[in-house]
C-alpha cells in the first residue's frame, strides 16, 4: 500500500530513536519551519506532494512501512517514521509535532472489498484519531481522496462537489467512507478533502503501460472512447498545498482537474507525439475487457495477490464518463492548472526515456 498561510511557532523536539523518525541524507529546511507528516509518501503522487512541500520550505516527515520502497525519496531532506495507518501502535509518535498532515496513503488494488475498507476507510479513521489526540498544534489535515469516491458523470456533465456521490467500485466506496471519517472530525481539527481525477506524470506506473505500448507501436482503445478529466502530478501537488494552507479551505471538498478534458483517442495521439513514433489504433471490445478482468482475478487467486485488472476496474472503465468540475477550487483558492495534456505527455515521456523505462 502506498501508505499516494505558514503557521507560527517552533516545532517540537525530535522523537526518540526507538519510536520516532530518523533523518534522511541531505540538508533540511530551516529548523523553525513547519512540519508536515505525509502518509503514502513513497508512492507516485505522495512523492510529488513531498517535492512540493520541500519546495515551499516545509520540513517533511514520511510515514512508511518497513517494506515500502524509498526510491523516490532518496537523497531528499526528509525524516522517516515507520508505521502503517492500519496499525495504531506508531501513529501517535508519527503525528507528534506535525503542523500539517497530508493523508495520501491508499490501497488501489485489493482482492476483496474488505481489504479496501480496512486500508482506506479504517486507515483514515486511525490517522484522523491520532491527529485529534495530538492536540491543538495541527493547522490542517488534508485528505487526498479520489474522483472514484464521487463516481462518474451520469448525464455527461462534469461532476461537482454538490453532486450526490455514486461510487461504482469497492475502492470508490472505501474512499468515500474515508471522506466521512474526515468530515466527522471537522469540528475538532481543521480538515480539507481533495478529490483528484486521473493523475499522470513522472514516476507513474499505470498510465506508463500505455506509453510502453505506444513504444511498440500499439495504441489500445479500451471499449468506447469516453471522455475523462486528467491532471498532471505537479498541478495536483500544488492544489493539495492550496488546500493545506488557505483558511477558506477548512471544512471543504474540492475536485481538481485540467486544463484539459480528454478521451482515449486524444490522449493516445498526445502520447504518440510525445514518444515521437507511430502506433496502430486498436479498439479492445468490451467482451475482451471483461475476459481480461476475469483472467486477472483468476491469476490473483492463484498467486494470492491483488489483481491489477479485475471486474471492479472493468466496472469503473465502462461506468460512464469520468468528468469533474474544478470551478470551486479555482474560484475559492485561486488554483489553476499549468500543464496541458500535450506538455504533460511530453514531459512524462522524456522522464520515462531518461529513467530507461521506454
Amino acid at each position: 500500500m502506498s501508505v499516494a498561510s505558514v503557521p507560527s511557532g517552533s516545532p517540537t523536539a525530535a522523537l526518540s530513536a526507538a519510536t520516532g523518525p530518523t533523518a534522511a541524507s541531505g540538508s533540511h529546511p530551516a529548523s523553525g519551519s513547519p512540519l508536515a507528516l505525509v502518509t503514502g509518501a513513497s508512492g507516485f503522487l505522495g512523492s510529488h506532494i513531498v517535492d512540493e512541500l520541500l519546495r515551499r520550505g516545509v520540513r517533511v516527515r514520511c510515514l512508511l512501512r518497513s517494506t515500502s520502497s524509498r526510491r523516490w525519496l532518496e537523497g531528499k531532506p526528509v525524516e522517516y517514521a515507520e508505521g502503517d495507518v492500519r496499525d495504531l501502535s506508531h501513529l501517535d509518535a508519527a503525528v507528534r509535532g506535525a503542523h500539517y498532515i497530508v493523508h495520501a496513503a491508499a490501497l488501489t488494488h485489493a482482492r476483496t472489498a474488505a481489504e479496501f475498507h480496512e486500508a482506506n476507510a479504517r486507515g483514515t479513521e486511525n490517522i484522523v484519531a491520532a491527529a485529534i489526540r495530538a492536540g491543538d498544534g495541527l493547522q490542517r489535515f488534508a485528505y487526498v481522496s479520489s474522483q472514484a469516491a464521487a463516481g462518474p458523470s451520469v448525464d455527461g456533465a462534469p461532476v461537482t462537489e454538490e453532486t450526490t456521490p455514486r461510487p461504482v467500485s469497492p475502492y470508490g466506496r472505501s474512499k468515500l467512507d474515508g471522506e466521512a471519517a474526515v468530515a466527522r472530525a471537522a469540528g475538532r481539527i481543521p480538515v480539507v478533502t481533495i478529490r483528484p481525477p486521473t493523475v499522470y506524470g513522472p514516476r507513474e506506473q499505470s498510465l506508463y503501460k500505455y506509453f510502453r505500448s505506444v513504444r511498440f507501436h500499439f495504441r489500445p482503445i479500451p471499449g468506447k472512447s469516453r471522455r475523462f478529466s486528467i491532471a498532471y502530478a505537479t498541478d495536483t501537488a500544488r492544489a493539495i498545498w492550496e488546500g493545506m494552507t488557505r483558511d477558506r479551505a477548512v471544512g471543504e471538498i474540492y475536485f481538481l482537474g485540467g486544463p484539459d478534458v480528454t478521451d482515449y483517442d486524444e490522449m493516445g495521439n498526445a502520447i504518440v507525439r510525445a514518444m515521437k513514433t507511430w502506433a496502430i489504433r486498436v479498439r479492445i471490445p468490451v467482451a475482451a475487457l471483461l475476459a481480461g478482468a476475469l483472467l486477472g482475478e483468476m491469476v490473483g487467486a492463484v498467486t494470492r495477490r491483488a489483481p491489477y485488472f479485475s471486474r471492479d476496474k472493468f466496472r469503473e472503465i465502462t461506468a460512464g464518463e469520468w468528468l469533474v468540475s474544478s470551478a470551486k477550487i479555482r474560484s475559492q483558492l485561486g488554483w489553476t492548472p499549468e500543464v496541458s495534456l500535450e506538455e504533460g505527455a511530453r514531459l512524462t515521456a522524456a522522464w520515462y526515456r531518461e529513467a530507461g523505462w521506454v
